[in-house]
């Protein structure tokens, strides 16, 4: 499992984390270890691109949060 997906994992199952996430989500990223491309990837909301990083071919489990404060 990538780091990536890891990462998402953990977000969707640890309530605290994602209350951090949606204050900055750019800042819990990297300090979850997630690459500048994966955070710009996330970010963007282009799920093509965040499926290429994380090796996720059906995306299934992920839910992008671009915009977590609006």
């Amino acid at each position: 499992m990538s780091n990536m997906n890891t990462f998402f994992t953990k977000l969707g199952t640890d309530a605290l984390l994602l209350e951090s996430y949606k204050l900055d989500p750019r800042g819990i990223m990297k300090a979850n270890g997630l690459t500048k491309e994966e955070i710009e990837a996330v970010m963007s909301g282009d799920k093509a691109k965040v499926s290429k990083l994380s090796g996720d071919k059906e995306m299934s489990m992920y839910l992008l949060v671009v915009n977590p404060t609006e």
